[in-house]
């Protein structure tokens, strides 16, 4: 009888069963996915290729970073070019004014990043460290047209487009100042190999003696992507 029975209703025509089905989402209410950022293709952060110059330099002043909008001089490379360009002269760490002794250009971009290494790491580095305050850092000029270690025929460096910085020496509030190259005792040079390592963490590029005959008296920092995921670093 079962058999019979389940025999009937195969035989039966689907079309006519009253399947209830669940109603269908109103057109009005879907989202249509938003689409993956990637990094931009000309080595440039994602930062500084999507946010307009105006909401990057409204963060720097809130960040307290003390600068000036700048315009970079005409370039005699092909490629040189720097985004949303700005001339920094200080960034404020609680209250404090630490000062950029060579005011140099960079990219709003990367000075976001210099500013937030300098006010986390750099400035409580010395107190930790030094026992005393950073004030001052000497630094090169940020943005330069030239190819990489100052050879025309190199792949355009980082400088090229604002993206990377060189700095020399620290000036602390007890006199001292501490060269990248020549540090005069041993809380100076605690100092100078921490901030060193741990700059990986806000930098892809870091350099300084030892990394090649080009960086024996300062630290290279810079932002450009590397690799083809744009998530390589390099760290000498």
């Amino acid at each position: 009888m079962a058999f019979a029975l389940i025999l009937s209703v195969a035989a039966t025509d689907v079309v006519a069963l009253d399947v209830p089905t669940p109603p269908r989402r109103p057109a009005s209410s879907r989202k249509e996915p938003t689409p993956e950022a990637k990094p931009p293709s000309n080595g440039q952060p994602l930062q500084a290729a999507t946010e307009p110059r105006e909401d990057c330099m409204a963060k720097l002043r809130e960040a307290g970073v003390e600068f000036e909008p700048a315009q970079a001089p005409a370039g005699d490379l092909d490629g040189c070019a720097i985004d949303a360009p700005v001339r920094v002269a200080a960034i404020t760490v609680d209250k404090r004014r630490v000062a950029l002794n060579g005011k140099p250009m960079l990219s709003c971009a990367f000075a976001l990043k210099f500013s937030d290494f300098v006010q986390h790491l750099l400035a409580p580095l010395a107190v930790g460290t030094l026992d005393a305050s950073l004030v001052a850092i000497e630094s090169g000029p940020g943005y330069q047209c030239r190819g990489r270690n100052q050879n025309a025929e190199a792949k355009l460096s980082a400088h090229a487009k604002g993206l990377a910085l060189d700095v020399g020496a620290f000036v602390i509030s007890d006199g001292r100042k501490i060269a990248v190259d020549a540090q005069p005792d041993r809380q100076s040079s605690a100092y100078v190999n921490t901030l060193r390592t741990a700059a990986c963490g806000w930098f892809t590029t870091v350099l300084g003696p030892g990394s090649d005959p080009y960086h024996v008296s300062h630290l290279h920092f810079d932002i450009e992507r590397h690799g083809s995921n744009g998530g390589y670093r390099i760290c000498q």
